[in-house]
């Protein structure tokens, strides 16, 4: 009787566990969707000579590679998350994984140069959380690289899910940043960039957030457990 009961008591928690978990990978797929569109939508335009940044002016035709890499780290990443191609094809979800960790590596450092090599020059608040913000992504990827390399794959779990979460952050920062618009106004440059870095920087916390919930929700009892 008491075996049934504790069996009872654990199937709401179970539940709400399972809900969180697909609730928080539905939230990335949708986000990760919209950025394939968004990358593959730059990486046209740039080929073209029509794509420019946030504040209207054209990105430098090298920005390509960042957008590229980009889309290829979007797609790859979120097969990794997949536990039916990790437990099917493990060595397809090795040897993907590792061209995701380049290309979100090389998304990193082409984004960190960014804001540095755009004329006219960023302001000196967003060059600051760019390279905050992408050497944050670039950490969390190498830390799952060395952690998988260890075959701690616990941590390596830990770790991807916190860089698919970070590098989703770009993405939800298209949401934040109309509200900040709308809540605050936009009266200057200075105005302008103040609130695309707090959206940005709002967007990353909400996503780490949902990395964090998904993370504590779910358990780790092996490398092919989401």
């Amino acid at each position: 009787m008491t075996t049934n009961m504790g069996t009872m008591d654990r199937r709401p928690w179970a539940m709400t566990r399972r809900l969180t978990r697909t609730s928080a990978f539905g939230i990335l797929a949708l986000l990760y969707g919209f950025g394939v569109f968004v990358s593959t939508r730059a990486s046209i335009l740039l080929l073209k000579g029509k794509e420019s940044g946030p504040n209207g002016h054209p990105y430098p035709p090298w920005t390509i590679i960042h957008f590229a890499s980009a889309l290829l780290f979007a797609v790859l990443a979120m097969m990794q998350l997949v536990s039916v191609v990790r437990r099917r094809y493990p060595l397809l979800h090795r040897y993907s994984g590792r061209i995701a960790v380049v290309s979100g590596l090389i998304a990193a450092i082409t984004g960190v140069c960014i804001p540095f090599a755009v004329v006219p020059p960023r302001p000196l608040l967003e060059r600051l959380y760019i390279v905050v913000y992408f050497g944050g992504v670039a950490s969390c990827l190498l830390l799952g690289l060395r952690a998988a390399r260890r075959h701690d794959f616990a941590m390596h779990r830990i770790w991807m899910i916190r860089a698919v979460a970070a590098a989703g952050a770009v993405m939800t920062q298209r949401i934040t940043f109309p509200i900040f618009v709308l809540t605050f106004g936009i009266h200057s440059e200075r105005a302008f960039w103040s609130e695309f870095v707090g959206a940005f920087a709002l967007g990353w916390a909400i996503n780490l957030t949902l990395a964090e919930c998904w993370l504590r929700w779910t358990p780790s009892a092996g490398p092919y457990v989401v």
